[in-house]
Protein backbone atom coordinates (compact mmCIF):
# COMPACT_ATOMS: atom_id res chain seq x y z
CA UNK A 1 0.00 0.00 0.00
CA UNK A 2 1.40 3.40 -0.94
CA UNK A 3 0.17 6.05 1.45
CA UNK A 4 0.06 9.51 -0.12
CA UNK A 5 -0.97 11.32 3.05
CA UNK A 6 -2.92 11.13 6.29
CA UNK A 7 -5.72 13.49 7.38
CA UNK A 8 -6.33 13.97 11.11
CA UNK A 9 -9.76 13.26 12.56
CA UNK A 10 -11.65 15.79 14.63
CA UNK A 11 -15.37 15.05 14.43
CA UNK A 12 -17.88 13.19 12.26
CA UNK A 13 -20.28 14.58 9.73
CA UNK A 14 -22.39 12.37 7.53
CA UNK A 15 -24.08 13.40 4.32
CA UNK A 16 -27.65 12.10 4.28
CA UNK A 17 -30.58 12.42 1.97
CA UNK A 18 -33.71 13.15 3.95
CA UNK A 19 -36.01 15.23 1.78
CA UNK A 20 -38.20 14.75 -1.27
CA UNK A 21 -36.92 14.80 -4.86
CA UNK A 22 -33.37 13.88 -3.85
CA UNK A 23 -32.65 17.14 -1.98
CA UNK A 24 -29.57 16.90 0.18
CA UNK A 25 -29.33 18.03 3.81
CA UNK A 26 -25.98 17.98 5.56
CA UNK A 27 -26.19 16.76 9.11
CA UNK A 28 -23.42 17.12 11.68
CA UNK A 29 -22.93 14.66 14.49
CA UNK A 30 -20.25 13.52 16.89
CA UNK A 31 -19.03 10.38 18.59
CA UNK A 32 -16.75 7.48 17.83
CA UNK A 33 -16.10 7.38 14.10
CA UNK A 34 -13.36 5.00 13.08
CA UNK A 35 -15.19 1.72 12.59
CA UNK A 36 -14.56 -1.44 10.65
CA UNK A 37 -16.85 -2.50 7.83
CA UNK A 38 -18.95 -4.61 10.21
CA UNK A 39 -19.33 -1.70 12.65
CA UNK A 40 -20.45 0.99 10.23
CA UNK A 41 -23.36 3.16 11.19
CA UNK A 42 -26.71 1.71 10.06
CA UNK A 43 -28.17 3.01 6.82
CA UNK A 44 -31.39 4.94 6.71
CA UNK A 45 -33.18 1.86 5.40
CA UNK A 46 -31.99 -0.20 8.38
CA UNK A 47 -32.94 2.34 11.09
CA UNK A 48 -35.75 0.92 13.25
CA UNK A 49 -39.00 2.85 13.31
CA UNK A 50 -40.60 4.21 16.44
CA UNK A 51 -43.11 1.34 16.35
CA UNK A 52 -40.26 -1.20 16.43
CA UNK A 53 -38.37 0.44 19.33
CA UNK A 54 -40.49 1.82 22.18
CA UNK A 55 -39.23 5.11 23.62
CA UNK A 56 -37.54 5.06 27.00
CA UNK A 57 -38.59 7.48 29.69
CA UNK A 58 -34.93 8.04 30.51
CA UNK A 59 -33.95 8.97 26.95
CA UNK A 60 -34.64 12.50 25.67
CA UNK A 61 -36.88 12.42 22.62
CA UNK A 62 -36.51 14.62 19.55
CA UNK A 63 -39.39 17.05 19.14
CA UNK A 64 -41.85 16.17 16.37
CA UNK A 65 -41.27 17.97 13.04
CA UNK A 66 -43.41 21.03 12.31
CA UNK A 67 -46.66 20.24 10.58
CA UNK A 68 -45.63 22.12 7.44
CA UNK A 69 -42.35 20.15 7.10
CA UNK A 70 -42.75 17.17 4.72
CA UNK A 71 -41.82 13.74 5.97
CA UNK A 72 -38.89 11.95 4.34
CA UNK A 73 -39.79 10.17 1.13
CA UNK A 74 -40.19 6.44 1.81
CA UNK A 75 -39.28 5.71 -1.82
CA UNK A 76 -35.91 7.43 -1.47
CA UNK A 77 -34.80 5.17 1.36
CA UNK A 78 -35.60 2.08 -0.72
CA UNK A 79 -32.20 0.73 -1.86
CA UNK A 80 -33.74 -0.21 -5.23
CA UNK A 81 -35.31 3.19 -6.01
CA UNK A 82 -32.42 5.08 -7.63
CA UNK A 83 -33.93 6.62 -10.79
CA UNK A 84 -31.19 9.15 -11.58
CA UNK A 85 -30.27 9.62 -15.23
CA UNK A 86 -27.02 7.84 -16.07
CA UNK A 87 -23.99 9.94 -16.98
CA UNK A 88 -22.68 7.01 -19.02
CA UNK A 89 -23.32 3.27 -19.22
CA UNK A 90 -21.31 0.15 -19.99
CA UNK A 91 -21.97 -3.58 -19.99
CA UNK A 92 -20.39 -5.61 -17.20
CA UNK A 93 -17.74 -8.19 -18.08
CA UNK A 94 -16.15 -10.52 -15.55
CA UNK A 95 -15.47 -14.17 -14.91
CA UNK A 96 -18.91 -14.99 -13.42
CA UNK A 97 -21.20 -15.85 -16.37
CA UNK A 98 -24.17 -14.18 -14.67
CA UNK A 99 -22.51 -10.75 -14.71
CA UNK A 100 -22.93 -10.56 -18.48
CA UNK A 101 -26.60 -9.74 -17.76
CA UNK A 102 -25.66 -6.69 -15.65
CA UNK A 103 -25.94 -3.08 -16.86
CA UNK A 104 -23.61 -0.55 -15.22
CA UNK A 105 -24.74 3.09 -15.01
CA UNK A 106 -22.48 5.83 -13.70
CA UNK A 107 -24.92 8.07 -11.80
CA UNK A 108 -22.50 10.31 -9.90
CA UNK A 109 -18.94 11.63 -10.00
CA UNK A 110 -18.66 14.53 -7.55
CA UNK A 111 -15.96 16.28 -5.58
CA UNK A 112 -16.22 15.88 -1.81
CA UNK A 113 -14.04 18.43 -0.09
CA UNK A 114 -10.70 19.45 -1.53
CA UNK A 115 -9.07 16.04 -1.75
CA UNK A 116 -11.71 13.41 -2.60
CA UNK A 117 -14.17 12.37 -5.30
CA UNK A 118 -17.29 10.23 -4.83
CA UNK A 119 -18.01 7.56 -7.46
CA UNK A 120 -21.55 6.17 -7.71
CA UNK A 121 -22.55 3.31 -10.01
CA UNK A 122 -25.95 1.66 -10.36
CA UNK A 123 -26.05 -2.05 -11.20
CA UNK A 124 -29.12 -3.65 -12.80
CA UNK A 125 -29.87 -7.19 -13.93
CA UNK A 126 -31.19 -7.10 -17.49
CA UNK A 127 -32.60 -10.65 -17.50
CA UNK A 128 -34.54 -12.69 -14.96
CA UNK A 129 -31.69 -15.12 -14.31
CA UNK A 130 -30.23 -16.18 -10.99
CA UNK A 131 -29.06 -13.42 -8.68
CA UNK A 132 -25.48 -12.25 -8.94
CA UNK A 133 -23.51 -12.04 -5.69
CA UNK A 134 -21.86 -8.65 -5.72
CA UNK A 135 -18.76 -9.42 -3.69
CA UNK A 136 -17.53 -11.87 -6.37
CA UNK A 137 -16.48 -9.09 -8.73
CA UNK A 138 -17.10 -5.65 -7.17
CA UNK A 139 -14.45 -5.85 -4.43
CA UNK A 140 -10.80 -4.95 -5.03
CA UNK A 141 -9.40 -8.13 -6.57
CA UNK A 142 -5.82 -6.87 -6.11
CA UNK A 143 -6.26 -7.62 -2.38
CA UNK A 144 -7.61 -10.63 -0.52
CA UNK A 145 -10.11 -8.61 1.51
CA UNK A 146 -13.71 -9.04 0.32
CA UNK A 147 -15.47 -7.42 3.30
CA UNK A 148 -15.86 -4.03 1.62
CA UNK A 149 -18.27 -4.68 -1.23
CA UNK A 150 -17.41 -1.65 -3.42
CA UNK A 151 -13.69 -1.49 -2.63
CA UNK A 152 -12.89 -2.15 -6.31
CA UNK A 153 -14.28 1.18 -7.59
CA UNK A 154 -11.55 3.67 -8.47
CA UNK A 155 -10.18 6.37 -10.77
CA UNK A 156 -7.31 6.17 -13.27
CA UNK A 157 -5.01 9.11 -12.59
CA UNK A 158 -3.00 9.55 -15.79
CA UNK A 159 -0.90 12.37 -14.33
CA UNK A 160 0.47 10.08 -11.60
CA UNK A 161 0.16 6.80 -13.56
CA UNK A 162 -1.80 5.30 -10.68
CA UNK A 163 -5.18 3.75 -9.96
CA UNK A 164 -6.79 5.66 -7.10
CA UNK A 165 -8.75 3.34 -4.80
CA UNK A 166 -11.16 4.07 -1.90
CA UNK A 167 -9.45 5.68 1.08
CA UNK A 168 -9.10 3.49 4.17
CA UNK A 169 -9.53 4.06 7.90
CA UNK A 170 -6.83 2.94 10.40
CA UNK A 171 -8.87 -0.24 10.92
CA UNK A 172 -8.62 -1.04 7.22
CA UNK A 173 -12.25 -0.32 6.28
CA UNK A 174 -12.75 1.57 3.02
CA UNK A 175 -15.06 4.54 2.59
CA UNK A 176 -17.45 2.70 0.31
CA UNK A 177 -20.61 0.62 0.19
CA UNK A 178 -20.22 -2.44 2.42
CA UNK A 179 -22.13 -5.71 2.50
CA UNK A 180 -24.30 -4.78 5.49
CA UNK A 181 -25.60 -1.70 3.68
CA UNK A 182 -28.11 -4.09 2.06
CA UNK A 183 -30.35 -6.91 3.21
CA UNK A 184 -28.17 -9.31 1.26
CA UNK A 185 -25.28 -9.30 -1.23
CA UNK A 186 -27.26 -10.56 -4.23
CA UNK A 187 -28.36 -8.47 -7.22
CA UNK A 188 -31.81 -9.49 -8.47
CA UNK A 189 -33.78 -8.70 -11.59
CA UNK A 190 -35.94 -5.58 -11.13
CA UNK A 191 -34.02 -4.51 -8.02
CA UNK A 192 -31.09 -2.29 -9.05
CA UNK A 193 -28.52 -1.29 -6.47
CA UNK A 194 -26.25 1.74 -6.29
CA UNK A 195 -22.74 1.50 -4.86
CA UNK A 196 -20.48 4.38 -3.85
CA UNK A 197 -16.78 4.83 -3.10
CA UNK A 198 -14.85 7.83 -1.77
CA UNK A 199 -11.46 8.00 -3.49
CA UNK A 200 -8.60 10.53 -3.60
CA UNK A 201 -9.02 13.26 -6.22
CA UNK A 202 -6.79 13.04 -9.33
CA UNK A 203 -3.62 15.12 -9.23
CA UNK A 204 -3.39 18.65 -10.57
CA UNK A 205 -7.05 19.54 -10.10
CA UNK A 206 -8.08 17.53 -13.17
CA UNK A 207 -11.54 18.49 -14.42
CA UNK A 208 -12.25 15.02 -15.83
CA UNK A 209 -11.06 11.50 -15.19
CA UNK A 210 -11.60 7.84 -16.10
CA UNK A 211 -13.62 5.61 -13.78
CA UNK A 212 -12.05 2.22 -13.08
CA UNK A 213 -14.39 -0.76 -12.62
CA UNK A 214 -12.97 -4.24 -11.98
CA UNK A 215 -16.14 -5.83 -13.40
CA UNK A 216 -16.62 -3.69 -16.56
CA UNK A 217 -14.66 -1.57 -19.06
CA UNK A 218 -13.51 1.81 -17.73
CA UNK A 219 -15.81 4.78 -18.31
CA UNK A 220 -13.47 7.24 -20.01
CA UNK A 221 -12.99 10.99 -19.71
CA UNK A 222 -15.90 11.80 -17.37
CA UNK A 223 -16.25 15.41 -16.14
CA UNK A 224 -15.99 15.73 -12.34
CA UNK A 225 -18.94 17.69 -10.94
CA UNK A 226 -18.38 20.36 -8.28
CA UNK A 227 -21.95 19.90 -7.05
CA UNK A 228 -22.40 18.10 -3.70
CA UNK A 229 -22.97 14.37 -4.16
CA UNK A 230 -26.50 13.01 -3.72
CA UNK A 231 -26.18 9.82 -1.62
CA UNK A 232 -27.51 6.52 -2.94
CA UNK A 233 -30.95 5.52 -1.68
CA UNK A 234 -30.77 3.99 1.77
CA UNK A 235 -27.06 4.80 2.26
CA UNK A 236 -24.94 7.57 3.74
CA UNK A 237 -21.71 9.01 2.35
CA UNK A 238 -19.14 9.69 5.08
CA UNK A 239 -17.34 13.02 5.11
CA UNK A 240 -13.62 12.27 4.66
CA UNK A 241 -12.74 15.37 6.70
CA UNK A 242 -13.99 13.56 9.78
CA UNK A 243 -11.72 10.55 9.42
CA UNK A 244 -8.03 9.79 9.75
CA UNK A 245 -7.63 8.30 6.31
CA UNK A 246 -4.91 6.62 4.31
CA UNK A 247 -5.35 7.34 0.60
CA UNK A 248 -4.81 4.13 -1.35
CA UNK A 249 -3.43 3.94 -4.90
CA UNK A 250 -1.73 1.36 -7.09
CA UNK A 251 1.23 2.28 -9.34
CA UNK A 252 0.93 1.25 -12.98
CA UNK A 253 3.54 0.12 -15.50
CA UNK A 254 3.26 0.72 -19.26
CA UNK A 255 5.38 -1.70 -21.33
CA UNK A 256 6.59 -1.33 -24.91
CA UNK A 257 9.21 -2.99 -27.08
CA UNK A 258 10.69 -2.24 -30.49
CA UNK A 259 9.98 -4.87 -33.13
CA UNK A 260 13.68 -5.18 -33.97
CA UNK A 261 14.28 -6.09 -30.28
CA UNK A 262 16.77 -3.24 -29.88
CA UNK A 263 15.03 -1.79 -26.82
CA UNK A 264 12.46 -2.57 -24.14
CA UNK A 265 10.81 0.31 -22.26
CA UNK A 266 8.85 0.33 -19.01
CA UNK A 267 7.24 3.55 -17.76
CA UNK A 268 5.87 3.50 -14.23
CA UNK A 269 4.60 6.15 -11.81
CA UNK A 270 8.10 7.50 -11.12
CA UNK A 271 10.54 6.74 -13.91
CA UNK A 272 11.28 5.50 -17.42
CA UNK A 273 13.55 2.47 -17.82
CA UNK A 274 14.91 1.75 -21.30
CA UNK A 275 16.78 -1.54 -21.76
CA UNK A 276 19.01 -1.23 -24.84
CA UNK A 277 20.18 -4.50 -26.36
CA UNK A 278 23.96 -4.88 -26.16
CA UNK A 279 23.78 -7.23 -29.18
CA UNK A 280 22.58 -4.26 -31.26
CA UNK A 281 24.76 -1.56 -29.69
CA UNK A 282 28.06 -3.50 -29.67
CA UNK A 283 29.96 -6.32 -31.30
CA UNK A 284 30.65 -9.46 -29.26
CA UNK A 285 32.93 -8.73 -26.28
CA UNK A 286 33.45 -5.16 -27.51
CA UNK A 287 32.52 -1.74 -26.07
CA UNK A 288 32.69 0.27 -29.29
CA UNK A 289 29.27 1.51 -30.43
CA UNK A 290 27.96 0.06 -33.68
CA UNK A 291 26.69 2.07 -36.65
CA UNK A 292 23.07 1.30 -35.70
CA UNK A 293 23.62 2.57 -32.15
CA UNK A 294 23.43 6.21 -33.30
CA UNK A 295 19.78 5.89 -34.36
CA UNK A 296 18.80 3.97 -31.21
CA UNK A 297 20.54 6.38 -28.84
CA UNK A 298 19.03 9.37 -30.65
CA UNK A 299 15.57 8.05 -29.79
CA UNK A 300 16.68 7.64 -26.18
CA UNK A 301 18.08 11.19 -26.11
CA UNK A 302 14.78 12.55 -27.42
CA UNK A 303 12.95 10.81 -24.57
CA UNK A 304 15.33 12.37 -22.06
CA UNK A 305 14.83 15.81 -23.60
CA UNK A 306 11.04 15.54 -23.21
CA UNK A 307 11.37 14.75 -19.49
CA UNK A 308 12.48 17.11 -16.75
CA UNK A 309 14.97 14.62 -15.28
CA UNK A 310 18.04 16.14 -13.69
CA UNK A 311 19.96 12.84 -13.53
CA UNK A 312 20.19 10.00 -16.03
CA UNK A 313 21.46 6.69 -14.67
CA UNK A 314 23.19 4.30 -17.08
CA UNK A 315 23.86 0.68 -16.03
CA UNK A 316 25.67 -2.01 -18.01
CA UNK A 317 24.69 -5.69 -17.63
CA UNK A 318 25.91 -9.03 -18.98
CA UNK A 319 24.50 -12.55 -19.19
CA UNK A 320 25.80 -15.41 -17.07
CA UNK A 321 27.78 -17.24 -19.75
CA UNK A 322 31.15 -15.68 -18.83
CA UNK A 323 32.96 -15.10 -15.54
CA UNK A 324 33.09 -11.89 -13.50
CA UNK A 325 36.65 -11.15 -14.60
CA UNK A 326 35.27 -10.54 -18.12
CA UNK A 327 31.69 -9.43 -17.47
CA UNK A 328 32.36 -6.74 -14.86
CA UNK A 329 34.81 -4.56 -16.84
CA UNK A 330 32.96 -5.14 -20.12
CA UNK A 331 29.61 -4.00 -18.67
CA UNK A 332 31.31 -0.94 -17.18
CA UNK A 333 32.98 0.08 -20.45
CA UNK A 334 29.70 -0.33 -22.34
CA UNK A 335 27.85 1.85 -19.84
CA UNK A 336 30.54 4.51 -20.19
CA UNK A 337 30.30 4.40 -24.00
CA UNK A 338 26.54 4.96 -23.88
CA UNK A 339 26.99 7.80 -21.39
CA UNK A 340 29.49 9.56 -23.66
CA UNK A 341 27.20 9.33 -26.67
CA UNK A 342 24.04 10.42 -24.83
CA UNK A 343 25.91 13.39 -23.34
CA UNK A 344 26.51 14.67 -26.87
CA UNK A 345 22.96 13.91 -28.11
CA UNK A 346 20.85 15.33 -25.27
CA UNK A 347 20.15 19.02 -25.98
CA UNK A 348 18.62 19.98 -22.64
CA UNK A 349 20.90 21.83 -20.22
CA UNK A 350 21.65 20.72 -16.67
CA UNK A 351 21.40 16.95 -17.16
CA UNK A 352 23.85 14.86 -15.13
CA UNK A 353 24.84 11.36 -16.34
CA UNK A 354 26.18 8.47 -14.25
CA UNK A 355 27.54 5.13 -15.52
CA UNK A 356 28.11 1.84 -13.70
CA UNK A 357 28.67 -1.81 -14.63
CA UNK A 358 27.02 -4.73 -12.82
CA UNK A 359 28.28 -7.77 -14.72
CA UNK A 360 25.80 -10.66 -14.58
CA UNK A 361 24.60 -10.02 -11.01
CA UNK A 362 21.25 -8.40 -11.92
CA UNK A 363 19.49 -10.53 -14.56
CA UNK A 364 15.96 -9.62 -15.63
CA UNK A 365 15.26 -12.96 -17.27
CA UNK A 366 16.32 -16.57 -16.71
CA UNK A 367 19.77 -17.31 -18.10
CA UNK A 368 18.84 -20.90 -19.02
CA UNK A 369 17.52 -19.92 -22.48
CA UNK A 370 19.14 -18.16 -25.43
CA UNK A 371 16.40 -15.51 -25.44
CA UNK A 372 16.84 -14.85 -21.72
CA UNK A 373 20.59 -14.47 -22.16
CA UNK A 374 20.08 -12.09 -25.07
CA UNK A 375 17.70 -9.87 -23.07
CA UNK A 376 20.05 -9.84 -20.08
CA UNK A 377 22.87 -8.43 -22.24
CA UNK A 378 21.76 -4.83 -22.00
CA UNK A 379 22.50 -1.24 -21.08
CA UNK A 380 19.69 0.28 -19.01
CA UNK A 381 18.98 4.02 -19.15
CA UNK A 382 16.80 5.29 -16.27
CA UNK A 383 15.37 8.77 -15.68
CA UNK A 384 12.31 10.48 -14.19
CA UNK A 385 9.10 10.05 -16.19
CA UNK A 386 7.81 13.12 -18.04
CA UNK A 387 5.14 15.10 -16.28
CA UNK A 388 1.64 14.81 -17.73
CA UNK A 389 -1.18 17.27 -17.20
CA UNK A 390 -3.89 14.59 -17.29
CA UNK A 391 -6.73 13.97 -19.70
CA UNK A 392 -8.52 17.10 -20.79
CA UNK A 393 -11.75 15.21 -21.34
CA UNK A 394 -14.94 16.40 -23.01
CA UNK A 395 -16.93 19.44 -21.97
CA UNK A 396 -20.25 17.62 -21.77
CA UNK A 397 -21.56 14.13 -21.14
CA UNK A 398 -18.86 11.58 -22.03
CA UNK A 399 -19.27 9.18 -24.92
CA UNK A 400 -19.15 5.71 -23.34
CA UNK A 401 -17.08 2.89 -24.70
CA UNK A 402 -18.75 0.82 -27.38
CA UNK A 403 -20.44 -2.36 -26.20
CA UNK A 404 -21.51 -4.58 -29.06
CA UNK A 405 -20.85 -1.86 -31.64
CA UNK A 406 -19.28 -2.33 -35.06
CA UNK A 407 -15.58 -3.00 -35.39
CA UNK A 408 -12.89 -4.73 -37.44
CA UNK A 409 -12.93 -8.52 -37.20
CA UNK A 410 -10.78 -11.59 -37.79
CA UNK A 411 -11.43 -15.33 -37.65
CA UNK A 412 -9.52 -18.42 -36.57
CA UNK A 413 -10.13 -22.01 -35.45
CA UNK A 414 -9.78 -23.12 -31.83
CA UNK A 415 -9.92 -26.87 -31.22
CA UNK A 416 -11.79 -27.27 -34.50
CA UNK A 417 -14.38 -24.60 -33.71
CA UNK A 418 -14.61 -21.37 -35.79
CA UNK A 419 -14.08 -18.23 -33.72
CA UNK A 420 -14.43 -14.53 -34.54
CA UNK A 421 -12.85 -11.55 -32.78
CA UNK A 422 -14.21 -8.02 -33.28
CA UNK A 423 -12.12 -5.02 -32.14
CA UNK A 424 -13.44 -1.52 -31.41
CA UNK A 425 -11.48 1.73 -31.89
CA UNK A 426 -8.96 2.39 -29.10
CA UNK A 427 -10.10 5.15 -26.74
CA UNK A 428 -7.31 7.38 -25.38
CA UNK A 429 -7.46 8.69 -21.81
CA UNK A 430 -4.16 10.64 -21.65
CA UNK A 431 -0.74 9.88 -20.22
CA UNK A 432 0.10 7.45 -23.01
CA UNK A 433 -2.84 5.21 -22.06
CA UNK A 434 -5.87 3.90 -23.92
CA UNK A 435 -8.69 1.38 -23.49
CA UNK A 436 -8.95 -1.55 -25.89
CA UNK A 437 -12.30 -3.39 -26.09
CA UNK A 438 -13.08 -6.45 -28.17
CA UNK A 439 -15.51 -9.35 -28.43
CA UNK A 440 -14.92 -13.04 -29.15
CA UNK A 441 -17.60 -15.35 -30.56
CA UNK A 442 -17.68 -19.12 -30.72
CA UNK A 443 -19.40 -19.83 -34.04
CA UNK A 444 -19.09 -23.58 -33.58
CA UNK A 445 -21.32 -26.32 -32.22
CA UNK A 446 -19.51 -27.23 -29.00
CA UNK A 447 -18.01 -25.43 -25.98
CA UNK A 448 -14.38 -24.37 -26.34
CA UNK A 449 -11.82 -22.58 -24.16
CA UNK A 450 -9.73 -19.61 -25.32
CA UNK A 451 -6.82 -20.18 -22.94
CA UNK A 452 -4.49 -18.07 -25.08
CA UNK A 453 -6.35 -14.90 -24.07
CA UNK A 454 -4.92 -15.00 -20.55
CA UNK A 455 -1.40 -16.15 -21.36
CA UNK A 456 1.31 -13.77 -20.16
CA UNK A 457 2.77 -11.76 -23.04
CA UNK A 458 6.19 -13.18 -23.86
CA UNK A 459 7.86 -10.22 -25.56
CA UNK A 460 6.82 -7.30 -23.38
CA UNK A 461 9.02 -6.49 -20.36
CA UNK A 462 6.25 -5.77 -17.85
CA UNK A 463 2.89 -7.10 -18.95
CA UNK A 464 0.50 -7.74 -16.09
CA UNK A 465 -0.64 -11.22 -15.19
CA UNK A 466 -3.79 -12.60 -13.60
CA UNK A 467 -6.17 -11.24 -16.21
CA UNK A 468 -8.26 -12.58 -19.08
CA UNK A 469 -6.91 -10.02 -21.60
CA UNK A 470 -3.17 -10.14 -20.89
CA UNK A 471 -2.15 -11.62 -24.25
CA UNK A 472 -2.97 -8.63 -26.48
CA UNK A 473 -0.88 -5.86 -28.01
CA UNK A 474 -0.96 -3.02 -30.52
CA UNK A 475 1.77 -1.88 -32.90
CA UNK A 476 2.55 1.61 -34.18
CA UNK A 477 3.61 1.01 -37.82
CA UNK A 478 5.44 4.36 -38.01
CA UNK A 479 7.84 3.67 -35.14
CA UNK A 480 7.70 -0.15 -35.29
CA UNK A 481 6.95 -0.23 -31.57
CA UNK A 482 4.70 -2.72 -29.78
CA UNK A 483 2.61 -1.66 -26.75
CA UNK A 484 1.06 -4.07 -24.28
CA UNK A 485 -1.46 -4.25 -21.43
CA UNK A 486 -0.81 -2.06 -18.41
CA UNK A 487 0.08 -3.76 -15.14
CA UNK A 488 -0.60 -2.52 -11.61
CA UNK A 489 0.97 -3.50 -8.30
CA UNK A 490 -1.78 -4.21 -5.74
CA UNK A 491 -1.86 -3.62 -2.01
CA UNK A 492 0.74 -6.30 -1.27
CA UNK A 493 3.00 -4.96 -4.04
CA UNK A 494 4.46 -8.40 -4.72
CA UNK A 495 2.93 -9.18 -8.11
CA UNK A 496 1.83 -7.36 -11.21
CA UNK A 497 -1.86 -7.54 -12.09
CA UNK A 498 -3.16 -6.95 -15.61
CA UNK A 499 -5.47 -3.92 -15.68
CA UNK A 500 -7.98 -5.76 -17.81
CA UNK A 501 -10.95 -8.12 -17.69
CA UNK A 502 -10.65 -10.28 -14.58
CA UNK A 503 -9.29 -13.74 -15.39
CA UNK A 504 -10.32 -17.29 -14.64
CA UNK A 505 -11.45 -20.46 -16.40
CA UNK A 506 -15.16 -19.47 -16.61
CA UNK A 507 -14.43 -16.35 -18.63
CA UNK A 508 -12.23 -18.29 -21.09
CA UNK A 509 -14.91 -20.92 -21.73
CA UNK A 510 -17.21 -20.11 -24.67
CA UNK A 511 -20.42 -22.04 -25.19
CA UNK A 512 -21.55 -22.74 -28.74
CA UNK A 513 -22.71 -19.50 -30.43
CA UNK A 514 -21.67 -17.47 -27.36
CA UNK A 515 -20.15 -13.97 -27.51
CA UNK A 516 -18.03 -12.51 -24.70
CA UNK A 517 -16.63 -9.01 -24.31
CA UNK A 518 -13.17 -8.11 -22.97
CA UNK A 519 -11.18 -4.96 -22.26
CA UNK A 520 -7.60 -3.98 -21.41
CA UNK A 521 -5.88 -0.77 -20.40
CA UNK A 522 -3.00 -0.50 -22.84
CA UNK A 523 -0.17 1.81 -23.83
CA UNK A 524 -0.77 3.92 -26.93
CA UNK A 525 1.70 5.84 -29.14
CA UNK A 526 1.47 9.62 -28.84
CA UNK A 527 1.27 10.62 -32.51
CA UNK A 528 -0.40 7.60 -34.12
CA UNK A 529 -3.96 7.77 -35.48
CA UNK A 530 -4.23 4.06 -36.36
CA UNK A 531 -2.54 0.93 -35.00
CA UNK A 532 -2.34 -2.78 -35.69
CA UNK A 533 -4.04 -4.87 -32.97
CA UNK A 534 -3.37 -8.53 -32.13
CA UNK A 535 -5.66 -10.58 -29.88
CA UNK A 536 -4.11 -13.90 -28.77
CA UNK A 537 -3.89 -16.30 -31.75
CA UNK A 538 -6.29 -14.38 -33.99
CA UNK A 539 -4.76 -12.80 -37.13
CA UNK A 540 -3.66 -9.19 -36.44
CA UNK A 541 -6.06 -6.43 -37.45
CA UNK A 542 -4.62 -3.39 -39.24
CA UNK A 543 -5.75 0.24 -39.25
CA UNK A 544 -7.67 0.20 -35.96
CA UNK A 545 -8.46 3.89 -35.21
CA UNK A 546 -7.27 5.69 -32.07
CA UNK A 547 -9.84 8.19 -30.79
Amino acid sequence: MDALGITSVKRSRWISALSLAGAVTLLAGCGALERSASERLPSAAATPSSSDTPPSSDTPQDPPPPEDEPAPSPEYTDPHSDTRVAIASVKATAEDARIRDVAVDLVGLNRLGADHVVIQVRLSKTTDSRKWYLWHDVHDYMTKDKDDMASGLGLIDVAQSRILMPSATPEGACLCTVENDFEGPGLEYGKPRTLYAVVPAPAGGASSTTVYLPFAPPIVNVPISDEPPVPPPGQEIPDPADHQLTPLSYPMEIPSVSLDRSQETTTDDKRVRINLSSDVLFKVNKADLSAKAQQILQRTATSIDTSDAGTVKIDGHADATGDDAVNDPLSTRRAQAVRARLTSLVSREGVRFTAEGHGSREPLYPNDTKDGQRRNRRVTVTFDRPRTSGATGPTGTPVPLSSGGPGSSATTNVDGQPFTVEVDPVRTIGGGLGVLTYRTTNNGIKSTWLHELSRKHERLPASGRFGASSNVDLVDPATQTMYGPVGAYGRQGDRLYCVCTAGGTPVEKHLAQETKEFWALIGVPEQATTVRVRIADFPPLADIPIR
